[in-house]
């Protein structure tokens, strides 16, 4: 193979592994330069904890997110925005209303306090986590 081949071949493959490692980071949250912070927690008997955590930016359109989490531990901003792009958020909505109570050790219910929220404010809605069950009380189920 010539120089110039070498040469052409070696810039694609970097350029190619830019591309991969900049769609990565685009879709784990690395750019987002929104703020996570935890709003409340509540442990289970069997010492996992469930997180209604909360992203604010005032660039973005579409305003805060409120999402539901578990885990073993209280997580920091980092682990919140790791966690929010992954499959690991139990619900998500724009509505500030979020409660959460244990019912026994795999049990967990979601509600909102007040009112009920919309279907078009749901973002993600699972019914279960692992061995946790997951309810809802004013919460429409949108599957």
């Amino acid at each position: 193979m010539s120089k110039a081949k070498t040469i052409a071949v070696a810039i694609v493959c970097v350029l190619g592994s830019a591309l991969v490692t900049i769609t990565f980071a685009l879709f784990h949250g690395y750019f987002d330069h929104g703020k996570f912070e935890v709003t409340k927690v509540e442990w289970s008997s069997s010492g996992q904890l469930a997180i209604v955590a909360r992203r604010s930016d005032h660039e973005a359109l579409g305003g805060d997110a409120y999402f539901v989490l578990i885990g073993d531990h209280l997580f920091s901003p980092t682990e919140l925005r790791r966690e929010y792009y992954s499959h690991a958020v139990i619900f998500s909505t724009s509505r500030d209303c979020l409660a959460l109570r244990w019912e026994g050790s795999h049990k967990l219910v979601v509600t909102c306090g007040g009112s009920s929220i919309e279907p078009g404010s749901i973002n993600v809605q699972q019914r279960e986590s692992g061995q946790v069950a997951i309810s809802y009380v004013n919460i429409p189920d949108i599957r």
